[in-house]
């Protein structure tokens, strides 16, 4: 587990291992997180298994705020999930909606949906326009224990672990304490499948719908 501030050098090696399957942790808008290259199975894996988690049990996808120009690539919008994407990214929620044509068949077949984030932060978007591909995105704690939200905590939490990443930013998270806020948007209404830092209120008064919990 290599520990390394953020600069262009790093963030070029960070891609590199990114490509090559590796996993690196980093801050976020919310929690400190993991990320791996969504096309590549092994990598796929790979974060699974340094997250200790059932591999049944799903992942998130994030995408830099540029590729949300082509985010019917990864998810399937209505008009209806097309207004609240194009509402709430980016920022810290994730939203839940079909699977498009550049989500490979091996993530998590089993379920024709898929989690998607823009985060609002600098290191994370910059490292997610370097990489130019989909970054699964999770927590930066092995499966069961307390969210991190900066590198000291992130390293004490994996360092008994038998899997760590291979590359953790130096850094923590100021704006939350939480993992992000999951939703999905339904006929006309968004349904809140996770709480988090964006409240149902907050939602009603950005969407201007009904929000249920």
């Amino acid at each position: 587990m290599k520990v390394v501030p953020f600069n262009p050098n790093t963030l070029k090696e960070a891609v590199l291992l990114l490509k090559n399957g590796g996993v690196i942790a980093h801050p976020t808008d919310t929690c400190f997180g993991l990320t791996a290259d969504v096309m590549n199975p092994k990598a796929y894996r790979k974060i699974q298994e340094i997250k200790g988690r059932d591999y049944k049990k799903p992942m998130s996808i994030m995408i830099s705020i540029v590729q949300q120009l082509q985010i019917n690539n990864f998810v399937v919008l209505d008009d209806f999930s097309s207004f609240v994407t194009f509402k709430l990214f980016p920022g810290a929620v994730t939203i839940i909606l079909p699977k498009g044509p550049a989500i490979p068949d091996y993530y998590f077949p089993k379920l024709a949906t898929v989690g998607l984030r823009v985060p609002i932060h600098n290191m994370t978007q910059d490292i997610l326009t370097s990489f130019q591909g989909l970054l699964i995105t999770t927590s930066a704690n092995p499966s069961g224990k307390k969210l991190t939200f900066n590198h000291a905590d992130c390293i004490e939490s994996f360092k008994n672990s038998g899997l760590q990443p291979d590359l953790v930013f130096e850094g923590k998270c100021t704006n939350h304490t939480e993992a992000s806020t999951v939703v999905e948007p339904k006929k006309d209404f968004v349904q809140i499948m996770r709480k988090g830092p964006i409240t149902a209120s907050q939602l009603e008064m950005l969407l201007g719908v009904p929000v249920k919990e």
